[in-house]
């Protein structure tokens, strides 16, 4: 394809590049060389027209950053295009869009291609841990990750936070950081690499004893045939995945059937989630279930009005434990139409919020449009709405029992977030899920 090529992943949102090797060889090459004359002018027109739709169709685009100051920016991004290569303009591009200062506004990352590292790094206690990477090395999950090409993690830190798409809050934005943070184009984009196709990660051991591994950048196509070793607590213990489950909700049940366990990590069409809301009203009311969880831990958001319509069916079920109410797992990933539905489900399932704050803000800016720019067909979103869900302005839903994931229980595969709500369960009716 002939598209501008891409460079954020949200892992829960990855599109299939279909390039070839030959394909994918010529453009880590041209991807270092300046922008031609025809691109130079083909990317003035779409910086222009980018410009115009935001004005458009932005609800406030200057909520944040004025007017003159975001002209200014665009002004010197245009003047400075015959000294760029691809990668400078899309960090530029990336720094401008990210001063419009919300996260549903987005240089976006859908409709190209782009080239990642193996590795799966997620932060605790302020550190960048291993938590994914192909089998051979399996060895090194664990690792905290020290430096890129000799830049200390610090100072990539610095490089990356101020274009880091999606980000409302602190929370979000350590997601997004550990998303980004091994992306090709944006490592070289901020010279952090020194080439797009290979980056040397020094990882530290838990023993202290520092790993220098050299990886060679991967295609999304190319990452996703790669086996990863990961890891990643299993769920909770003793439950039994239910054949109910549908598209991006997982069903569990205890061994009795006492508590049901909603692993909601990505929205089905309202279709679907009208099919499933109308067994799972049935099955509950069978089971004589007492105790729902909802886990949108790992929810990147959707449409909130098929999570209502979720409410909606647990609401019909008598049998449910409506003085105590549901628990509702949430944390820095749970965002946009995720962070919604967790502070909808807090007013109409009498649900405690349990985990860490999510990454999503109650009050601002969402509801995403998109459209694409002519030439590069880059992908551009914005924000449509002004909600308010919750009368206080707070980073993030704030959960009423806050639980940070313990890594020393993560890395031995327990779930220590989970555990506190299935043993506040036990403790208040003595149900033994066993």
């Amino acid at each position: 394809m002939n598209h501008i090529h891409t460079i954020l992943i949200i892992l829960c949102c990855v599109i299939t590049s279909t390039a070839s090797s030959s394909s994918n060889t010529d453009y880590l090459a041209s991807a270092n060389d300046l922008l031609s004359t025809k691109k130079i002018e083909q990317w003035r027109n779409d910086i222009d027209f980018m410009q115009q739709q935001l004005e458009q169709h932005h609800i406030h685009l200057h909520h944040t950053i004025k007017a003159d100051a975001f002209n200014k920016e665009i002004m010197k991004i245009k003047q400075q295009l015959p000294l760029l290569t691809e990668t400078n303009l899309i960090i530029a591009l990336m720094r401008l869009v990210k001063q419009v200062g919300d996260g549903h506004t987005q240089f976006a990352y859908w409709g190209g291609k782009h080239h990642r590292f193996p590795l799966v790094f997620r932060i605790f206690d302020n550190e960048l841990r291993l938590i994914g990477i192909a089998e051979k090395h399996q060895h090194l999950l664990g690792a905290t990750l020290v430096a890129i090409d000799d830049i200390p993690i610090e100072k990539a830190r610095e490089l990356i936070i101020p274009i880091l798409q999606g980000v409302e809050n602190i929370h979000s934005e350590k997601q997004r950081l550990s998303e980004t943070i091994t992306v090709a184009e944006v490592l070289h984009g901020l010279k952090i690499t020194k080439t797009l196709q290979q980056a040397n990660f020094t990882l530290k051991l838990p023993t202290g004893e520092e790993h220098q591994l050299s990886l060679k950048s991967l295609s999304v196509q190319q990452f996703q045939q790669q086996t990863m070793a990961s890891l990643t607590p299993s769920g909770p213990e003793h439950f039994i995945q239910h054949k109910l489950s549908t598209e991006g909700i997982d069903l569990h049940f205890s061994k009795n059937g006492q508590i049901a366990y909603l692993d909601f990590r990505r929205y089905p069409t309202f279709s679907k989630m009208e099919s499933f809301a109308k067994d799972l009203i049935d099955l509950l009311r069978k089971q004589e279930t007492r105790e729902v969880i909802i886990d949108l831990r790992n929810n990147g958001g959707g449409d909130f009005f098929v999570g209502l319509h979720l409410a909606w069916a647990l609401i019909l079920v008598d049998n449910l434990n409506w003085r105590d109410g549901m628990y509702v797992l949430i944390d820095r990933k749970t965002f946009s139409a995720a962070m919604s539905n967790a502070a909808q489900y807090r007013q109409l399932l009498n649900a405690r919020l349990v985990g860490e704050p999510t990454g999503a803000n109650p009050v601002g800016y969402q509801d995403a449009g998109t459209f694409s720019l002519p030439h590069s067909n880059w992908t551009v979103l914005y924000s449509k709405r002004l909600y308010r869900f919750q009368d206080s302005v707070s980073a993030g839903v704030e959960p009423d029992i806050k639980i940070e994931l313990d890594w020393n229980a993560y890395r031995a595969g327990k779930d220590n977030q989970l555990d506190w709500v299935l043993n506040d369960i036990r403790a208040r009716h003595q149900i033994n899920s066993h």
